[in-house]
């Protein structure tokens, strides 16, 4: 699972954020240049965090592609330039 940060327990409990995580990093690339004030979940929440850390991973690689040490457990287009 993917978080944007550790976790000391990763159970069930953390699946929403791991898919918000990678939601986030899809958002970013799928619409080039969407903003983080995009987060469709909850400001404070735990998704929304792991969204919001999604997003800042793609768009610190804006202008190249996605490596696949960022969001290894995810399945964003890796091929696709993401748009600064």
């Amino acid at each position: 699972m993917c978080f944007g940060s550790a976790y000391n327990n990763a159970g069930a409990g953390h699946l929403k954020s791991s898919r918000a995580y990678c939601e986030g990093i899809d958002h970013r690339i799928a619409t080039n240049g969407a903003t983080i004030g995009d987060n469709p979940h909850v400001a404070g929440s735990e998704a929304a965090a792991a969204w919001d850390a999604g997003w800042t991973v793609a768009q610190s690689n804006a202008g190249g592609t996605l490596p696949k040490t960022d969001g290894m457990c995810c399945a964003p287009d890796r091929l696709k330039t993401i748009v600064p």
